[in-house]
């Protein structure tokens, strides 16, 4: 697949606190992971603006959902069909999200978040014996068989959002893009926070932004636990992006929620 040479840069924030920094192309907002992250609608509708004074191009991104989140979603989309532009998109973690997204946002573009990706993750994944197909395998996610990727156009979706692998990323096949994340790639995630008190029909007082690190001797890469997620940080970035079919890099300067 034929990229541009240079990646559009982007910059995922899940909240504003001040001025955005230089140096990005468009703005990532939202949650990927957690439902209870969702952004509130006068927040989303901030960032975008934010986003467009400065020339940037503006990505909605939802999370992984739960069923007490859906009436937000539709909120949350509906306050901004106004404001989305040229080159915006919703990104969407959950297939839950597609529907409301093409109903409330028709004409949007939708991209496939990290959490739909089926990328194997982990760093035990190095500690392996491999074949080059085995690593080939380790390489792949869900969307890179010639079916999966038909099925992704017959939805209209051409884009989907990568996590950098330790063990490094195989071509993306012809007709989709792709986006890779950094510099912390998701390991696993679960609906059930161990930091979520229940019952709350809304919201989360939890303090997920409080991050600790996990490590033993059979994984010697520390695992970042943030909220219901687990990530690795690989500074690391592939050294030839178009022959990976990716031209957009998302990075994090805090570890997503």
């Amino acid at each position: 697949m034929n990229v541009a040479a240079e990646p559009e840069s982007a910059l995922f924030l899940n909240r504003i606190g001040g001025p955005l920094p230089a140096g990005y192309d468009r703005l990532y907002f939202g949650a990927e992971f957690c439902p209870w992250m969702l952004p509130q609608p006068a927040a989303a509708v901030a960032a975008c603006r934010a986003a467009h004074q400065l020339g940037w191009r503006f990505t909605l991104a939802t999370p992984v959902l739960a069923e007490p989140v859906l009436p937000r979603l539709r909120i949350l989309l509906a306050a901004l069909a106004a404001e989305f532009g040229p080159g915006d998109e919703v990104l969407i973690s959950d297939w839950g999200a597609l529907e409301p997204v093409r109903e409330l946002l028709p004409s949007l573009p939708v991209l496939l978040g990290r959490a739909l990706s089926g990328q194997k993750r982990g760093p035990r994944i190095l500690d392996l014996s491999l074949t080059a197909e085995q690593r080939a395998y380790f390489q792949r996610g869900n969307w890179y068989g010639r079916q999966a990727s038909a099925l992704l156009g017959e939805l209209d979706i051409a884009r989907v959002e990568l996590d950098n692998l330790l063990q490094g990323l195989a071509p993306l096949p012809d007709g989709l893009a792709g986006s890779l994340h950094y510099p912390f790639a998701m390991v696993t995630s679960s609906r059930n926070c161990p930091f979520r008190q229940e019952p709350q029909a809304t919201g989360c007082a939890a303090r997920c932004g409080e991050v600790f690190s996990l490590q033993n001797e059979q994984t010697p890469v520390p695992l970042l636990q943030c909220g219901n997620t687990q990530f690795l940080q690989n500074q690391a970035l592939p050294a030839d992006l178009p022959a990976l079919g990716i031209d957009r890099l998302v990075h994090h300067p805090l570890l997503p929620r």
